[in-house]
This record gives structure tokens, C-alpha cells and sequence, in this order.
């Protein structure tokens, strides 16, 4: 009885090990028509495509792209067909290997515009414009950022108190205008003047002053006023710029220079082959930033006030927005306790009128070397 019992249940399981084979095997085959599986769709044409990648700029070489098969019902109009219509001509951005050829990614090789106007405009984003702001190795981040980084803009900038009327630096400077009976004038200032036989005669030594007669707030006396610069400026800095995307460091090239090719400096017959192959490339002194209209505005009022402009450099893809605090000589002393320094009865020689900045011997130099 126990061994019948064995043999059922070892039927059972071939059995539904067959079924579950059977309709494993009909899944794979897919759906049928008449007994046969439906064909894949037909690739009834071809498209041009990246066979590797091509950088922005680069000339398009015979080998860089090729044809390949692609559904007719999903090729749009600005997808290039034709191989002639793209080997010679150049990549107006970077083409990955793979990546279908569209019109709007070449050029003329010879670097004639396309109707959409320049190669940069099209990298700029609608409702943002591009700035240019020189470069230094010390402002630029040492030259650490590349197109397409982000970066802040910071200002540094010295205010003084202004004279609202004379626009010039505070305190100014007053004396009192007496005649020779000591009437009071609101005439001209004289450096020195003699009084004889009743009459008084101005003799200026230097041009005359300009100023105004005030009254003095608690004494009503007529007071002469004129401005003179002894007030020392007050340090400043903040941020002005944030999350700006750079368009491109130094230079843009020319349309007539896009095709020029630097040639190797000459070193002398008994130079090295390596060093003669060496071509030197100038380190970048202007920058090109993409940044919102109020902005441009705020970095050209910036340049033409002589504000000082340094570069942060942000992480890939760091969107936060963050809050900064102006910083003062106030807020340097209260924030990281600096002490004050004392008044002591000795000091330094030579004396020390302001910061020294060390200098750095190898900002006369050139960008990294090309082999």
C-alpha cells in the first residue's frame, strides 16, 4: 500500500514537470500566427550615428561616424541620413559614441555660422546672458575650473563717509572768515592777507579754496567748510554671484582662427626631441560666465567701479542656495575673536603700513604644456 502511494505521487510530479515545461517552451516562442511568431519590425532605413566620441569643436574624421539601421516610423527630420552631408564638418558640442547625428550638432568645418548665430549662444539657457570678467591665477582658482563648472562671484570693495553735497571724503575741513575789524565774510578764503590804511588785500599762495559757509549746530557760528581726504576707507567683502555656470575660459577663437594649429616652438638643433615638440599656450586672462540679466548688470557696475572679483569654485551639480553674511572688520573681530592689538612702546622696523602680499614667481608663466 505504501509503495502504490510512492508511485502516484512520483506521477504526479513528472506530470506537472511536463505541463510546466510545455508552457515555458510556448512562452518563449511568443505569440503565433498561423504556428509562427510574429517577426520583429522591419529596420527600413538608416540614420547616422557616432562610432566614437567626438569632442566639441573637433572635425568629424570618416572613421568618427556610420550608418545604422533605425525604424522608419520614428526618424524625425533634423536626423542626418547622408554620410557626406557630415564627415568633414565640425561637432558644435560633444558627441557621444551612439548618439544619433542631429543638424543642430555640426558646422561648417571652415567655421562659417550656422542661421542660429554663434557655437557659445547655444550653450546659454533662455532668460541667462554671458558676462566676461578678466582672470587671474589668484582670482581664478588657479585655473582649477573648466566650461561647464559652477562657481560664485565674490566682491570686495572699500567705502568711505562722502561729503552728500561735495561728494567728497569726510570730515571736512572748516575755519571762520573774519574781515580785518573781525566781521564775519562768506567771501573768498584767503591763505594770507594785510590790512593798511583800511583796506584788506588777499594774497593766495595756492589757488584759491572752494567750499561753503555752515553754522556750527551748537554754537550758531558761521563756520567756512571744505573737504579734505584723511578718512581711511573700510574693508568689505560679500557674494554677489551664486551657482553661475562658466561658458568658457580665455579666449573664444576667431571663425578665421577655428582651424589653426599651433606649431612646435623651435628649441635649437641640440635640444631634446621631446622639447622640441613642446608648444607653449598662454594662460587664460578673461572669463566667460553664464549668468541671470540682473546679474551681468551687477558685475558690470562691479568692473567699472574697480570692485575686486574673486572666483569660488562649487562641486558637480551643488544647486543648494545658501545664505552669506557681509563681512567687516567688525564682524572678523567679533566672529573668530581677534584680539585688538595693543599699543606697546616698541613695535617693528621697518614699519608696517600695510599688508605685504607675497608675490608669486611663476604668474609670468604659461599654461600647462601640449606634447
Amino acid at each position: 500500500m505504501r509503495r502504490g502511494r510512492l508511485l502516484i505521487l512520483f506521477a504526479l510530479i513528472l506530470l506537472f514537470g511536463a505541463l510546466a515545461v510545455y508552457f515555458v517552451l510556448r512562452g518563449i516562442g511568443g505569440p503565433t500566427t498561423n504556428g509562427q511568431a510574429t517577426p520583429p519590425p522591419a529596420f527600413e532605413a538608416r540614420i547616422v550615428i557616432a562610432a566614437q566620441d567626438i569632442a566639441r569643436g573637433s572635425e568629424i574624421p570618416p572613421d568618427g561616424v556610420i550608418l545604422s539601421p533605425f525604424p522608419a516610423d520614428y526618424i524625425v527630420e533634423t536626423m542626418m541620413t547622408d554620410l557626406n552631408l557630415v564627415i568633414g564638418q565640425r561637432a558644435r558640442m560633444d558627441i557621444a559614441r551612439g548618439v544619433p547625428v542631429t543638424q543642430n550638432m555640426i558646422t561648417d568645418a571652415a567655421g562659417d555660422l550656422l542661421p542660429t548665430g554663434s557655437d557659445a549662444a547655444i550653450a546659454i539657457p533662455p532668460g541667462f546672458t554671458a558676462i566676461a570678467l578678466p582672470l587671474t591665477r589668484l582670482s581664478g582658482i588657479a585655473f582649477a575650473m573648466r566650461d561647464g563648472d559652477q562657481v560664485d562671484v565674490l566682491a570686495t570693495m572699500l567705502m568711505v563717509d562722502l561729503d552728500q553735497d561735495f561728494q567728497s571724503v569726510l570730515p571736512n575741513e572748516t575755519r571762520i572768515l573774519v574781515a580785518a575789524d573781525g566781521a564775519l565774510l562768506t567771501a573768498l578764503s584767503c591763505e594770507v592777507f594785510t590790512s593798511s590804511a583800511g583796506t584788506t588785500e588777499c594774497s593766495n599762495t595756492v589757488a584759491a579754496l572752494f567750499g561753503r559757509l555752515d553754522t556750527e549746530e551748537n554754537s550758531g557760528q558761521s563756520l567756512y567748510s571744505r573737504p579734505r581726504e584723511n578718512q581711511r576707507p573700510r574693508l568689505v567683502s560679500q557674494r554677489i554671484v551664486e551657482n553661475s555656470t562658466v561658458l568658457h575660459v580665455g579666449t573664444f577663437p576667431l571663425p578665421e582662427d577655428a582651424s589653426a594649429v599651433a606649431q612646435p616652438v623651435d628649441q635649437g638643433a641640440g635640444a631634446p626631441a621631446a622639447q622640441a615638440e613642446t608648444v607653449v599656450i598662454p594662460a587664460p586672462d578673461i572669463i566667460t560666465l553664464i549668468v541671470r540679466p540682473q546679474e551681468a548688470l551687477v558685475l558690470n557696475w562691479a568692473l567699472k567701479a574697480g570692485v575686486d572679483l574673486t572666483l569660488t569654485l562649487r562641486a558637480p551639480g551643488d544647486l543648494a542656495a545658501t545664505d552669506t553674511t557681509s563681512v567687516t572688520l567688525e564682524y572678523m573681530v567679533e566672529t573668530y575673536d581677534i584680539a585688538v592689538p595693543s599699543k606697546l612702546p616698541y613695535g617693528l622696523e621697518p614699519r608696517v603700513d600695510r599688508i605685504v602680499v607675497p608675490a608669486l614667481p611663476n604668474d609670468n608663466f604659461a599654461a600647462p604644456q601640449a606634447q
